[in-house]
């Protein structure tokens, strides 16, 4: 072969090689580009599937497992001696997420046990539930196979419960509280519907009197007293109504859909206002 014919060999070679190098290169970059896309994707939809998580959720401490999105997620504080939480406390606080997820749910029980620094066992366990330790926090995950929607409650540490709740700066004052009876819980929530709900709730424990001059009544019939006192104040508000045979007492106020339930055999008032979410 003379010298002119290995030097054009030489050329087609390096024109062969240099193309190579330009695809490969080219490919990359697109595999990169198509990464970074992937990735905003990701974390657009993870945003807005966080949307209506609450402001002070450890979200970084307790994960949402494959969520899809959030339904509610709610704030309680509880300090009624006569109710006590899944641990047993009588005064405690915690977070409340409602969620769908792409789960299963052998596989998110499984998650959360895993995830636990440590599983609480009960003596008792539920098949649908799992509990356990997740840095300050004591941590429930729960999920009953229907539906996709599960459940996640982070319980404060000791030192952290409260009766103030840290989201009632906006609290709308549209209910007259009384002497008769005493507030036991408070929350305070987001809701995944009607284009986006906020929800305080209160209940109020119905202080008895009781049978002072031992005649065998009560003397006073303290939820008759209260149901007349509140069709005084409320029964000119707008879109009132008050069912006589479950105590549930509406009205509509300050854009704020209220009801106030007279529940006898609970011997509680439960207060519930809705109004829109505001962006």
């Amino acid at each position: 072969m003379n010298k002119k014919s290995k030097y054009i060999i030489y050329i087609v070679i390096a024109i062969v090689l240099i193309l190579l190098v330009f695809l490969l290169v080219k490919n990359l970059s697109k595999d990169s580009l198509d990464e970074k896309d992937s990735g905003s994707n990701n974390v657009s939809t993870q945003d807005s599937a966080l949307n209506f998580l609450l402001d002070g959720y450890p979200i970084d401490e307790v994960p949402l497992y494959k969520l899809s999105k959030i339904s509610s997620c709610k704030l309680y504080n509880n300090w009624d001696p006569n109710n006590r939480s899944i641990f047993g406390d009588t005064q405690f606080s915690y977070y409340n997420v409602v969620i769908y997820t792409d789960a299963s749910q052998s596989e998110f029980l499984d998650y959360y046990k895993n995830f636990f620094d440590e599983e609480i066992v009960d003596d008792y366990p539920m098949p649908d539930m799992v509990q356990g330790y997740v840095g300050k926090y004591r941590v429930t995950a729960a999920h009953y196979d229907y539906d996709n929607t599960a459940y996640i409650q982070v319980y404060f540490p000791d030192n952290e419960v409260t009766k103030e709740n840290i989201y009632f700066d906006t609290f709308p004052n549209l209910f007259q509280e009384d002497s008769m009876f005493v507030e036991h819980e408070n929350s305070y929530g987001l809701l995944n519907q009607v284009g986006g709900q906020t929800e305080y709730t209160k209940y109020y424990t119905v202080l008895d009197s009781g049978d002072k001059d031992n005649d065998g009544n009560d003397d006073v019939d303290e939820f008759g007293v209260l149901i007349s006192k509140y069709q005084g104040l409320y029964s000119g508000k707008e879109e009132y109504e008050f069912d006589s045979s479950t105590g549930r007492m509406t009205w509509v106020e300050d854009g704020y859909d209220v009801v106030a339930s007279f529940t006898r055999d609970h011997g509680r008032i439960y207060l519930n206002m809705r109004g829109k979410m505001e962006k």
